[in-house]
């Protein structure tokens, strides 16, 4: 909500109610009643009041400054019943409006805060408070002074529903676009972010095919190609156009939310794994924990990553192990060569140690990973080899084969 939009309303609402207590406690002293002058000073109190919410509104305060607000009038309101009949004078009702604000503004523990108030105040003036006295010559009467109260009340109920609660309800209802445009725009955010992670994960997949070809066409330039030579080409190049075809179907895709088998999903991306790098060896310890998880393009992405970095690491084949836990499917990439531990100092975000590596696979992966509830965790053991630990959130069991 607009909170200054709020305030602003609120200064102008308090100058008309102190125009109207000022009507009143003209009349009551033009019919007779003996006012105690101190009920004027009081009355004056209103000025700083009317201009607080100003002040306020302009340095773009929220709902503390409104609930000052609100206590403070209630405090100045109180003073003024207390000079003029306590909780006999019936614009004692003014308390309603004032929650009614309050309740509608703010949060419940700040309209609590205002409603404490408010009980107090209205106990205390049932008890203590300065009795109106008509003087010698006074020509009204105390049903007089209470009709001119109930008139009061009236007046400052109409103004409030005709002018202060409608605004209010613009203000939330401007207030609820906004937050569903936000949101809106946040899914588009999140969409264009997985996009460009993919599109980097691409680049990054890419990067071994096209070293191929560039050391096939160095060759070329020496030597005669050989047929062996254009069907690696040809197949490094499909390889290319594969990943730009899965690039784009992940980005028609990446708004949508689905699930797989988790073991299944394991074994289909290994496979992958091994058409983009045929020298890859990898020893499964145990992968038989079924568990459904989430479905993206970007998790595939983020899993061939990580295989990557195991491989790259070391120089014994890749060790797979997999488990679940209550809430999470666990797998555990494990490179045991002695020297891999080494190389996890050198994991920084964008940066790589390695001759043709972009050295952003880690980065990508914690990006994709996190936007679905997971994490990595990136430790070297006590042989020298190195642990990649993947969660990734389950959303059901299966009984294990």
């Amino acid at each position: 909500m607009n909170f200054g939009n709020t305030l602003t309303r609120l200064g102008l609402l308090r100058f008309s109610v102190a125009l109207i207590w000022l009507v009143l406690l003209f009349w009551l002293a033009f019919v007779g009643f003996n006012l105690p002058p101190i009920i004027w000073w009081v009355l004056a109190g209103y000025i700083p009041l009317i201009a607080l919410p100003f002040w306020q509104a302009s340095r773009r305060m929220g709902q503390d400054a409104l609930l000052l607000n609100i206590v403070a009038e209630t405090q100045l309101m109180t003073a003024l019943l207390f000079f003029s009949g306590g909780a006999t004078n019936p614009v004692i009702s003014y308390f309603l409006v004032l929650m009614v604000v309050s309740a509608y503004s703010l949060n419940r523990y700040r309209a609590l805060i205002v409603a404490g108030t408010l009980i107090l105040d209205y106990s205390v003036l049932t008890q203590w408070y300065t009795p109106l006295a008509m003087g010698m010559d006074g020509k009204g009467s105390l049903f007089d002074w209470h009709l001119g109260g109930m008139w009061l009340t009236f007046v400052l109920s109409t103004l409030i529903i005709a002018a202060f609660l409608p605004a209010l309800v613009r203000d939330r209802q401007r207030h609820v676009v906004e937050i569903q445009s936000l949101r809106e725009r946040q899914l588009k955010n999140e969409q264009l972010i997985g996009i460009a992670t993919l599109a980097a994960g691409t680049a990054h997949e890419m990067g071994t095919p096209l070293m191929t070809l560039d050391m096939l066409l160095d060759e070329a330039t020496e030597h005669e190609v050989s047929d062996e030579d254009i069907s690696v080409m040809r197949q490094q190049v499909e390889r290319c156009r594969h990943s730009l075809q899965q690039l784009a179907m992940a980005g028609r895709q990446s708004s949508a939310h689905s699930e797989h088998d988790a073991e299944e999903w394991l074994m289909r991306q290994l496979h992958r794994w091994r058409l983009s790098k045929p020298h890859a060896l990898w020893d499964e310890l145990d992968c038989k924990a079924s568990a459904i998880i989430p479905a993206s393009p970007l998790l595939d992405q983020a899993l061939l990553n990580l295989l990557d970095n195991a491989a790259e690491a070391g120089q014994k084949p890749v060790q797979l192990r997999s488990r679940v836990t209550s809430d999470f499917w666990e797998l555990d990439i494990i490179q045991p060569d002695p020297e891999a531990a080494s190389h996890i100092s050198e994991e920084a975000v964008f940066a790589s140690q390695k001759e043709h590596g972009m050295g952003i696979g880690l980065y990508l992966s914690n990006a994709s990973i996190e936007q679905f509830g997971g994490s990595i965790h990136l430790k070297a053991l006590n042989s020298g080899g190195s642990l990649s630990h993947l969660k990734l959130p389950i959303a059901s069991r299966r009984q294990s084969a």
